[in-house]
């Protein structure tokens, strides 16, 4: 028999309007419909779910992260996939990517296969995660620029190799949906060409190219690029480079950190003003120590020193960020200046498009996927997090 709940007590973010006395009415894992609370609030119902003023917005997603409270993708078990689904549910997160370092072949195809076994487990139903759900597996590297590595393993960065390539997807299970390359390097545009025909997005990253480089690359595939102005070149009045093309080529879209720390509010806001919020991704690209105390952490075989919520490198590298997606939501409000609904579309409806999701995710809209999040209204902290019809997080 079918369960319907009504989620009111708030605004709600809808896809082209903000409803400010609005409703969400589910049944089961679908959004049965959107509207005000005074015509929705009519149905009989099995469960209502009071937002207390907060905002009732699509769940998020979070495509590029490393790990969090405590965990790693790089662990390759499910009890640390497991803690970053929790994790991230708790910010907001209804579905996220673990996203797997550069690191010596075993080490990758380890990871993958771990990610992608919990993957298969949580579909069959016979060893599920308790938070945000695992959408699929995201691979930065390992064919990339060893000039602009940032915290990349230069032991993990190879030159690009097909076979290689084909020993990752093979460990993915048909579950890897973006992969970092840099378009520069010689072989690169093969692999660009096999990855885009398999459907798998593409992003340019830890990257030196030309701009004419990035080109070629976009022709090849590339339709995204990781964490915009981190580990790639600069824009320069006589070659543009990645960050030229980022901003410029209408077919990729940007990730962003926004941390306070990876990019300042004032390169943030020209990304934003040049792309728009429907080509703008809000990523955290967090390590394990996301959620916990300063100190000392991993982030693959490397020594991280975390300081007043900064990870780095002993080198004093940025390895990462403490960063989690509700937060990123608000200082994209706070910092950058971006009205609520855009910060908010760029956390759910603008990665859930660069995935091949947007059918079925990414917005209040009926038929789609019953992902919501509800943030406090005045700290745009998760307050409630629900995937699927099911409450994943409560505060």
């Amino acid at each position: 028999m079918a369960h319907k709940t009504l989620i009111t007590g708030g605004p709600v973010i809808a896809p082209t309007s903000v409803i400010a006395n609005g409703a969400v009415l589910i049944e089961d894992s679908t959004i049965l419909n959107v509207g005000s609370a005074a015509s929705l609030g009519k149905e009989t119902v099995d469960a209502t779910i009071d937002a207390k003023g907060g905002i009732i917005a699509p769940g998020f997603i979070n495509l590029h992260v490393h790990g969090g409270g405590g965990a790693d993708a790089m662990d390759s078990s499910f009890d640390s996939l497991n803690c970053m689904s929790k994790f991230e549910a708790s910010h907001g997160v209804v579905g996220f990517l673990p996203t797997i370092m550069s690191s010596p072949l075993e080490q990758m195809t380890g990871a993958c296969k771990a990610a992608a076994e919990a993957i298969d487990a949580d579909r069959l139903g016979s060893r599920c995660t308790q938070g945000a759900r695992i959408l699929g597996i995201n691979v930065e590297g390992p064919f990339l620029n060893s000039i602009r590595k940032g915290a990349q393993p230069e032991e993990g960065i190879m030159a690009p190799n097909i076979s290689v390539l084909e020993k990752l997807l093979d460990a993915g299970g048909g579950h890897i949906m973006a992969m970092t390359v840099a378009p520069e390097i010689p072989g690169a545009i093969d692999i660009i060409h096999a990855l885009a025909s398999q459907g798998i997005l593409v992003s340019a990253g830890h990257s030196d190219a030309a701009y004419a480089d990035m080109e070629r690359g976009v022709a090849a595939g590339i339709r995204h690029v990781t964490h915009t102005y981190n580990g790639m070149r600069g824009l320069h009045h006589r070659e543009p480079g990645v960050v030229g093309a980022a901003l410029t080529i209408d077919d990729l879209t940007c990730e962003l950190i926004i941390d306070g720390v990876h990019v300042h509010p004032i390169a943030a806001s020209i990304v934003v003003g040049m792309k728009g919020a429907a080509h703008v991704v809000l990523v955290t690209d967090s390590m394990r120590a996301a959620g916990l105390p300063d100190g000392d952490y991993t982030l693959a075989t490397q020594h991280v020193i975390v300081k007043e919520g900064q990870a780095r490198l002993e080198s004093g590298e940025l390895a990462g960020s403490t960063l989690a997606m509700d937060v990123a939501v608000g200082n994209m409000v706070r910092l950058v200046g971006v009205p609520l609904p855009d910060a908010i579309a760029m956390a759910s409806s603008t990665p859930a498009r660069q995935l091949g999701l947007d059918d079925r995710k990414g917005r209040l809209q009926r038929g789609m996927d019953a992902d919501i999040t509800i943030l406090d209204a005045n700290t745009y902290r998760a307050t409630t997090t629900i995937s699927m019809g099911k409450v994943i997080f409560n505060a």
